[in-house]
């Protein structure tokens, strides 16, 4: 005769063949602790009741058992080696539990078990929401990591793209500091001999201006002569930058993506790319949202911080927070003002997100412009 064993919020139970309660373990009656125990059921962990009530079992000749989970049943022949456990789905003990546990839990003295079993879901819920959070925190690390890859090599292939057409026109490299309209240029004029100021406005949509400096730059250069064969692998090299360039929007664009599911409210204040940034830094959303917001402020800045410490000098008052714009574009002596204010609703929206869901970022933008402006208004002031 097989024994049949499962689980529910009241406990682990076992029936016989014929649907007969053969023996049960009670969870304790605290919410949280049996959706604790529900985690690590659903993870393949036996709890401490499934092992009681086997080891009963087992001590009273009973040696076959059934479970409607296979991680369990791969735990369990491991533990107890006398015994034979096969997945059956659904089995007696199933069944019973889930057709019949008003009349168990009655029979137990569990009153209002509907209330419990709502408690325990709800608290199983916000687990498993938190825990696709975090694998969701996963994929901004991921993506903020290959955004940087992406930086890295471009910058790479552009300085030496620029280096290598300087042997041909080396002063476009100083006229010319944008790495986009200096790739535009190569690849849709050439050879500087056709750097017309007509061509270079097509070209790139630089002003009069520029393009007549460029022209006349060209028409003066000491560089030394391309053909169209030298050129050829140049402007293949250009292409597969700008792939690069299209690579880049595509990633910020599904980061700014995730940010809009996991943590609007941070998007909102700081922007998908500061936002992410600091999430990665910090190993996660609800890692973020424990940071206080002086930890917040220079995140990013630890080598600094470091160094500041070691040498007892000033520490940092920024970190990858310098990024935006009101804090990079701030007087200096304004700049650690701004950033705790930055800091500080980053943290109330790390928080927001990480706890609640509410959507609350237009509120925090609002007086975080409100206290930038005061600021500023301070400043303007003083004598």
């Amino acid at each position: 005769m097989s024994i049949h064993v499962a689980e529910s919020v009241l406990g682990v139970f076992a029936f016989d063949d014929k649907g007969k309660l053969i023996s049960f373990r009670k969870f304790p009656r605290d919410p949280a602790v049996v959706a604790g125990k529900m985690v690590s059921i659903e993870m393949g962990t036996p709890t401490d009741e499934h092992r009681e009530l086997i080891a009963e079992l087992v001590r009273k000749n009973h040696r076959e058992f059934t479970l409607e989970s296979k991680h369990l049943v791969d735990k369990l022949k491991e533990e107890f080696k006398k015994a034979r456990f096969e997945i059956l789905i659904p089995n007696v003990a199933g069944s019973m539990l889930r057709d019949r546990l008003h009349d168990i839990a009655e029979e137990l003295g569990f009153e209002k078990v509907d209330d419990f079993a709502r408690e325990v879901n709800f608290i199983l819920t916000r687990h498993k929401l938190r825990t696709e959070a975090a694998q969701r925190d996963s994929l901004i690390t991921q993506s903020i990591g290959l955004l940087d890859d992406i930086d890295k090599f471009t910058n790479i292939l552009v300085v030496r793209v620029r280096e290598w057409y300087s042997i041909h026109f080396p002063e476009l490299d100083r006229l010319v500091p944008d790495h986009e309209v200096f790739l535009k240029l190569i690849t849709k004029i050439g050879l500087r001999d056709d750097f017309t100021k007509e061509a270079i406005a097509n070209a790139a949509g630089l002003s009069e201006e520029e393009s007549e400096k460029i022209a006349q730059a060209a028409a003066e250069s000491l560089g030394a002569r391309f053909d169209e064969i030298d050129l050829k692998s140049l402007k293949t090299t250009c292409e597969q930058i700008f792939g690069l360039f299209e690579l880049r929007k595509e990633i910020s664009e599904y980061i700014d993506g995730l940010m809009a599911q996991i943590a609007p409210n941070l998007r909102a204040v700081v922007g998908s790319a500061i936002g992410a940034r600091l999430i990665a830094i910090a190993g996660g959303l609800q890692e973020l949202s424990r940071m206080p917001a002086s930890t917040i402020q220079i995140l990013g800045a630890e080598k600094a911080l470091f160094r500041a410490l070691k040498k007892k000098g000033s520490p940092p008052k920024h970190g990858v927070i310098f990024q935006y714009p009101e804090v990079r574009g701030a007087p200096k002596k304004l700049r650690g003002k701004i950033a705790r204010a930055l800091a500080g609703k980053v943290a109330i929206a790390a928080r927001v997100d990480a706890m609640s869901g509410e959507f609350v970022g237009d509120k925090l933008e609002a007086e975080l412009k409100a206290r930038i402006a005061e600021i500023k208004r301070k400043m303007r002031k003083e004598p």
